[in-house]
């Protein structure tokens, strides 16, 4: 079997293993009918029986029990989950290929914000708007590029070309579209708190690892799917990222470090291209998802190695998992 064929497996796999989930959830929805008219607690209460009935576990979010004051809260599970199946959802806004200039706070997208994930195509997911549910942080999502104050809003309409030019505003459509679609989402998941799993502490070894999954927008699992897609307002064919070409398993080395310098120093015709179809693009939304590597038992918390890169000083209460495969990954 070729590596492809192996690929594609691993993948239909994974976002069948997703749509269970939000089929279970979205299953109590209908069966209790007027679901929006519920508390959040109740909805939550509900999803979390769902979960266990029809999956055999739901995610819960408790105070961590690793060591250091920067863990704080932690990812754990109820009920019982088996190697090889989705474990969490990462939610929140998927940026792809040139849409990330839209990213709140661009050019500096990662200050004050730890929740950002890189999927292996060079999309970007911010989860920090998400939160951790409850319906006092409903003021917050989604937030920017698609969410202002009246008053930021008037702000931004009345800049000035440059400094439209340096901070770009999705086109008013766009954004209101993909506002209606993130208010569409139900943020009572039980599934959606991945953004939350905290690296091992030392002498500790992760449960997790973390996988891009692309899933239909079916419209009756659509308000499970905790992504949105924030695609390139006026581009079909995309300058495929860094990122994307240095984690390509399929090129060489070779071929890697040429297109990695033709992506920074090559013309705009020269770089490498992601070629997309609306069409496509249109249905299926961009997520990633944490997938148990053996069994995981009931109020176990969540461990994901990190893998901060070792062109940067760690933080302190940061332990490399396996050094050489870390130094390996980022020479």
């Amino acid at each position: 079997m070729t590596h492809e064929a192996r690929a594609e497996i691993v993948a239909r796999r994974l976002r069948e293993n997703v749509v269970r989930l939000a089929r279970a959830l979205a299953s109590e929805r209908a069966r209790l009918g007027d679901f929006e008219g519920r508390g959040w607690e109740k909805r939550v209460e509900a999803h979390r029986a769902a979960a266990i009935r029809e999956v055999g576990h739901h995610c819960f979010v408790a105070k961590s029990k690793v060591e250091g004051v920067e863990a704080g809260n932690g990812l754990f599970v109820r009920g019982v989950v088996r190697a090889g199946t989705v474990v969490a959802t990462y939610p929140g806004l998927t940026y792809v290929g040139t849409a990330m200039k839209y990213m709140n706070g661009y050019p500096r997208v990662s200050k004050d914000n730890d929740y950002l994930i890189v999927r292996t195509d060079g999309s970007v997911i911010d989860a920090k708007p998400w939160g951790i549910g409850g319906e006092d942080e409903a003021c917050f999502w989604p937030g920017p590029p698609l969410k202002y104050s009246a008053e930021r809003l008037d702000e931004l309409k009345n800049a000035s070309f440059l400094q439209k030019l340096m901070n770009p505003m999705l086109s008013e459509e766009t954004r209101l579209s993909l506002l209606n679609e993130c208010e569409s989402l139900e943020r009572a998941n039980v599934f959606a708190y991945a953004h939350l799993a905290n690296h091992p502490p030392k002498g500790t070894l992760p449960n997790v690892i973390v996988a891009s999954v692309d899933v239909p927008a079916d419209t009756d699992i659509r308000p499970y799917i905790p992504n949105v897609n924030v695609m390139p307002d006026d581009e079909e064919e995309t300058k495929e990222s860094v990122w994307s070409i240095v984690t390509d398993g399929e090129r060489t080395l070779a071929k890697r470090a040429q297109d990695v310098a033709a992506a920074l120093f090559g013309e705009d015709e020269d770089a490498p291209k992601v070629v997309k179809s609306n069409a496509t693009e249109s249905n299926r939304i961009r997520s990633l998802v944490l997938v148990a590597t053996r069994d995981i038992s009931d109020g176990e918390e969540i461990l994901l190695n990190y893998r901060l890169s070792t062109h940067v000083s760690p933080p302190s209460w940061y332990t490399r998992v396996d050094p050489e495969e870390d130094a390996r990954r980022w020479s």
